[in-house]
């Protein structure tokens, strides 16, 4: 018999939806490839850290031109922050820094549909801070890398950790052989 059991994490980490709204699945009226793979894969990450107990953020552009609205089944809780970016990175607002400035130990786990300007410019400001980072890959690179992708990867792999969603999630970790009813 089998039974999921929560355990310590590990590591302290805090996940930032980044820009995973409407406006961001389209570009130039077509929709990005592999979107939808994109898109699962950001609601397990996020449905893995709400049981887990992260912190999760959610930063949305601020433009007057854009609605911002959460595509389904990325919607911020009423628990969980959701602030609003007036510059490229999600550092461009105060209530972010001041969350992380709160945790420095926690390492940010940055989920997008694309490894976008603010993906790659939150992602480097900080490691410019000195705290650990990892791109969730399957999120913001797709399984077919197109070239503009692989250049922005080869630019930021060596600052950032890029790794697997299910490698962030590992579920394995969480089975625990149950016999008898004793742990």
């Amino acid at each position: 018999m089998f039974a999921l059991r929560s355990e310590p994490p590990a590591t302290v980490r805090h996940l930032v939806c980044l820009d995973l709204v409407r406006s961001e699945t389209r570009l130039d009226g077509l929709d990005h490839p592999g979107l939808d793979r994109r898109i699962e894969v950001c609601r397990r990450l996020l449905l893995h850290a709400r049981w887990r107990g992260w912190e999760i953020t959610h930063v949305h552009p601020r433009s007057a031109s854009r609605a911002s609205r959460p595509v389904a089944g990325l919607e911020p809780l009423p628990s969980e922050r959701l602030i609003y970016r007036t510059g490229v990175s999600a550092f461009s607002n105060r209530a972010f820094r001041a969350a992380i400035k709160a945790a420095p130990e926690a390492e940010l786990v940055i989920a997008g549909f694309s490894l976008s300007s603010s993906c790659l410019a939150t992602a480097l400001t900080a490691h410019d801070w000195g705290l650990p980072v990892v791109l969730a890959l399957e999120a913001v690179l797709g399984a077919s890398i197109g070239e503009s992708e692989r250049s922005l990867r080869s630019i930021v792999a060596p600052f950032v950790r890029i790794a697997a969603a299910d490698e962030l999630i590992d579920v394995r970790r969480s089975l625990h052989v149950v016999v008898g009813g004793a742990a």
